[in-house]
C-alpha cells in the first residue's frame, strides 16, 4: 500500500525540499514536444486519479483555509438562495477584477467552512468543484501547479509520483 504525505507541517517543508524536482519535470514535459498534450494529459489522469481516491479532502480543507476563492455570475446565482448574507457583503468585486475574474470572496479561512466540510457544498463556487486542476493542459500549467504543492497533499503526492515516473512519458512517444 501506498502511503501519502497529507500531514501539512511536512508537506510544507517536503514541497520546498523537492521544489527543483518539480521544476525538472516540468521542464522535461516543456522540451518534449514529441508527446502530445493530450498524451501527457492523460498520463497525468491515471496517476492522479488514485492519489485524488486515496486522499480525503475533509480531512484537510486547507485551500478553503489559505486559497483565494473566484466566482462566476453562475456561482453566486447558485450560492445567493442558500445563504444568509447579501452577496455584495462577502464578494469583493474590485480586487477580482484587476486579475481578470468576476468576484472572490473576501473571507479567509472561507466564511462557508465549518470544521473541515464546506457547508454550502452543493452550491460551492466552480473553482471549489474542480480543484485540484492538473488537465487540460498540464504541460502549461505545471508551473502554477507546482505552487500549490506545499498546500495541497493531492497536488503534492501527484508531482512526486509524476517525477519518480517520468520515463513512463518516453514511452507515450
Amino acid at each position: 500500500m501506498v502511503v501519502y504525505i497529507t500531514d501539512l507541517d511536512q508537506l510544507k517543508l517536503y514541497a520546498e525540499a523537492r521544489r527543483d524536482d518539480f521544476e525538472v519535470l516540468g521542464y522535461m514535459l516543456e522540451l518534449n514536444l514529441d508527446v502530445t498534450d493530450a498524451q501527457i494529459d492523460g498520463w497525468v489522469e491515471a496517476v492522479a486519479k488514485p492519489i485524488i481516491d486515496a486522499i480525503d479532502c475533509t480531512k484537510c480543507a486547507n485551500c478553503c483555509r489559505v486559497l483565494d476563492v473566484y466566482l462566476t455570475e453562475d456561482d453566486a446565482t447558485r450560492l445567493e438562495p442558500v445563504i444568509d448574507v447579501p452577496l455584495d457583503s462577502i464578494i469583493d468585486y474590485e480586487s477580482a477584477k484587476k486579475v481578470g475574474e468576476w468576484g472572490k470572496f473576501k473571507a479567509h479561512p472561507c466564511g462557508f467552512l465549518n470544521g473541515n466540510l464546506c457547508s454550502v457544498y452543493a452550491h460551492r463556487p466552480e473553482s471549489c468543484r474542480a480543484y485540484p486542476v492538473f488537465t487540460p493542459d498540464f504541460r502549461w500549467m505545471v508551473d502554477d501547479i507546482i505552487e500549490g504543492a506545499s498546500i495541497c497533499p493531492i497536488i503534492y503526492n501527484v508531482l512526486v509520483t509524476l517525477y519518480q515516473r517520468i520515463d513512463e512519458l518516453y514511452e507515450l512517444q
